[in-house]
């Protein structure tokens, strides 16, 4: 479906819900509940916890190309100009600006010992458990005959772009960073004036109907806790 028909069905299914009719709402309003609708339907099948049927999205045919649209591969990311609050061992590199979550990493690196680069496998670990391994020969970042591996952790600098920080334990070096994300989808956009500057969603057209149910319960939770307010107010005037 376009942009401007899901707005229309978004209508037609709150007049329907609506024993009076639907008020009618902008193209703005529309707009704005269907973007949240479709994020709302982007974080709740990404992740296996957030569904009924507790799959995540690339555990089934259907998840994965519903979401295949917003699958990004990075190249190589850049190092952070400012490395101010780094870790030991550790590299700041700069996210996309329309990261969203993170699904494969590949880290090569470079070694004393060795010529060429080296892959590395990513552990993704908490400040908590950075603290408890840095240390530990058998769980800290490593690289030997046996293989590599390197520490990630989340990092975002105050007005700047979000950030990973990757960490090794000092005797080998990151060369390249990359990954593949899932991006924040573009911004559904109604415009029945002009119907050429309507912007329909990146997703899947099977997404669609699951996305317009999901604003219609938004736009009628919107409703019902606007009257809650309403009835609230006049109780305290009385």
């Amino acid at each position: 479906m376009t942009a401007n028909e899901m707005a229309d069905k978004l209508e037609l299914l709150l007049d329907r819900a609506n024993a009076f009719g639907s008020p009618g709402y902008t193209d703005a309003e529309l707009s704005s509940i269907l973007s949240s609708a479709q994020i709302q339907y982007t974080k709740r099948f990404y992740n296996y916890k957030n569904n009924a049927h507790q799959t995540g999205f690339e555990e089934t045919e259907a998840r994965g190309q519903g979401l295949s649209a917003l699958i990004q591969d990075s190249g190589a990311l850049t190092v952070s100009d400012s490395q101010v609050g780094v870790l030991p061992n550790g590299t700041f590199f700069d996210l996309p600006d329309d990261f969203m979550f993170t699904i494969y990493e590949l880290v090569e690196i470079s070694r004393p010992d060795c010529t060429g680069n080296a892959e590395a496998g990513v552990r993704v670990v908490s400040h908590d458990e950075y603290s408890k391994f840095k240390g530990n020969p058998y769980k800290r970042p490593v690289a030997d005959n046996l293989g590599a591996s390197v520490f990630r952790m989340y990092f975002n600098a105050d007005n700047g772009p979000k950030r990973h920080e990757v960490l090794t334990d000092g005797s080998f070096a990151v060369t390249s960073y990359r990954m593949r994300y899932l991006k924040n989808p573009v911004d559904i956009e109604v415009n029945r004036a002009d119907p050429g500057g309507q912007v329909d969603s990146e997703l899947d057209d099977f997404t669609h109907e699951v996305i317009v149910d999901l604003a219609r319960d938004l736009m009628l939770e919107t409703v019902k806790e606007q009257k809650t307010d309403l009835e609230i107010d006049i109780e305290n005037f009385e």
